[in-house]
């Protein structure tokens, strides 16, 4: 069966390679859709619901030009469209099973679902325009009703298989605590501190010495808040007024210039080995708070100062599970760990209940 579909889709293949050479004449185009009438063939019944080569065909079609792009040769090429094949095939038969199942179960979709589905396409994709819609389908080549059966076998899929990743959606601590001594290897890190930071640049109508002087003044005020309201107003520097004893946060949303000002200046945990010099040296002088004098950093025609503060500094080693970023990771990785795991176990269990053959 491998070697029939792998051959068949190849001739597509080949078809397909050629339109993308010149434009087929009417008889060549006609002898072409005949042929793949002709050629056509049931490659597998799942529960009673035949899948054809050229629904394989539909499936891979977009990805052919990829296939062979990424394919050194002509061997590697059928291979990887074989393999392509194959995966299609046994994807499409499971969504059948999945399908046959909930009908077996249960009546109907109610017919509200697939409703709503539609008039959300019409209204996202064709401004509302229901004949342009069905239009589109036309072009298509196919028809409302079977539009509509489309919807309802993905939304059949897609809620079965919903109900299924719920089951694993719960990640308790001791599968937490598993994996981690699984994988500690994967947690280790390098020396770390939690920075903050401000830039300052020079401004178009200022001297350096101007600048120099502006950078200095604005970290003597992160060291006395008290001065902060009074240097906003001599700089003119408008915003929301800040309530309370203002922040170094506060002071770089309005100030700075670089990437992290939105964010308060907060630039995260970084690898001391990363930073620059000039900033390890200064931030090691510091405790967690303390604000560093301007630093200098000559940047193209007019350099530029840049304020630091160290929130945390963490020593080379391992990350702890209690970590809750590392705690946030384990669960994401835990959780589509079980999905997968509880999925592949429900189709085994399907394809055992329901009749699959491939031919």
């Amino acid at each position: 069966m491998k070697s029939f579909l792998l051959s068949s889709l190849l001739a597509l293949t080949a078809a397909v390679a050629s339109a993308q050479l010149k434009l087929p004449s009417i008889e060549e185009a006609a002898a072409k859709r005949w042929s793949q009438l002709n050629s056509d063939r049931i490659a597998a019944d799942a529960d009673g619901q035949g899948i054809t080569l050229s629904d394989i065909r539909r499936q891979i079609d977009p990805i052919v030009g990829q296939l062979r792009a990424a394919s050194r040769t002509d061997l590697e090429f059928e291979q990887a469209l074989g393999q392509a094949a194959q995966e299609t095939l046994k994807s499409m038969a499971e969504r059948q099973i999945v399908i046959a199942e909930f009908r077996a179960n249960t009546p109907n979709l109610p017919s509200t679902y697939v409703e709503a589905d539609i008039e959300e396409t019409i209204r996202r994709d064709f401004g509302g325009d229901r004949n342009r819609f069905v239009a589109s389908l036309r072009a298509a080549g196919t028809t409302p009703l079977a539009y509509r059966k489309t919807i309802e076998d993905r939304i059949i899929f897609e809620y079965m298989v919903g109900q299924i990743r719920r089951t694993a959606w719960d990640v308790n601590p001791g599968k937490i605590q598993e994996y981690y001594d699984k994988n500690k290897a994967d947690f280790a890190r390098k020396e770390q501190v939690k920075l903050r930071q401000i830039t300052i640049t020079q401004g178009a109508a200022e001297k350096p010495e101007e600048t120099a002087a502006r950078a200095k003044a604005w970290a003597e005020a992160l060291r006395q808040p008290a001065k902060v309201a009074e240097l906003l107003a001599t700089y003119k520097i408008g915003g929301k007024p800040i309530a309370g004893q203002p922040t170094f946060a506060d002071v770089a949303e309005r100030i700075s210039t670089d990437d992290f000002a939105r964010k308060g200046g907060d630039a995260g945990w970084r690898n001391f080995e990363d930073l620059n010099q000039t900033v390890v040296a200064a931030v090691r002088k510091l405790k967690p708070g303390e604000i560093s004098e301007p630093l200098k950093f000559d940047v193209g025609a007019a350099p530029i100062y840049v304020i630091v503060s160290p929130e945390s500094v963490r020593p080379q080693g391992h990350a702890p599970v209690n970590d809750p970023e590392v705690m946030a990771e384990i669960e994401t990785k835990v959780r589509s760990i079980g999905m997968k795991l509880a999925i592949q176990r429900w189709l085994d269990d399907l394809r055992a209940k329901h009749y699959v053959q491939l031919r």
